[in-house]
């Protein structure tokens, strides 16, 4: 192997290792799925719960967080206006996923998952998954943080080995 190949060969090496957080996996318009509903995050700040009969409820009354594994009729119904969840309609199938054109969802061209934290709840319902570019530095960071935070750990932990050590000097 040349030497150009094999510079080359890092080169693409290195990339696809700074890469590592951008599009973990095949873009999804949803942000949450249970054993009852799929999320979806639609224009206007609205959050939709398709049920898996296909029937499209505007949740956004509700805190996702007490729609989630629920029934439709164990929904929390007092905190919508007159006491109501609105029933938007009815999606049909779209291979795995539902069609939701008429609902004003739009589908994401990617997804991204910080390194160093799960993404919050907002994030999750904040529209659109973006690009990770802007997570770039994320990579070289961990490589940087995460053995210095272990050494750290470990030295925390042997401390009531090495401490009276010193002292004894």
């Amino acid at each position: 192997m040349n030497l150009r190949a094999a510079g080359s060969a890092a080169g693409a090496g290195l990339l696809g290792l700074l890469c590592a957080c951008a599009s973990p996996g095949p873009a999804r318009s949803y942000f949450l799925e249970d054993s009852y509903a799929r999320y979806y995050a639609a224009g206007s700040g609205r959050t939709l719960r398709v049920e898996r009969d296909g029937t499209v409820l505007d949740v956004t009354c509700l805190p996702v967080e007490l729609a989630q594994d629920k029934p439709r009729d164990a929904l929390p119904r007092a905190l919508c206006a007159n006491s109501e969840i609105p029933v938007l309609g009815r999606a049909r199938k779209d291979g795995t996923d539902w069609e939701l054109s008429g609902f004003d969802v739009e589908r994401p061209t990617g997804r991204c998952r910080p390194l160093f934290r799960a993404p919050t709840l907002d994030e999750r319902e904040s529209g659109p998954l973006r690009s990770c570019w802007n997570r770039l530095w994320e990579v070289p960071t961990a490589l940087v943080v995460y053995p210095v935070a272990v050494a750290v750990l470990i030295g925390v932990a042997a401390a009531p080995v090495w401490v009276p050590l010193i002292f004894l000097r």
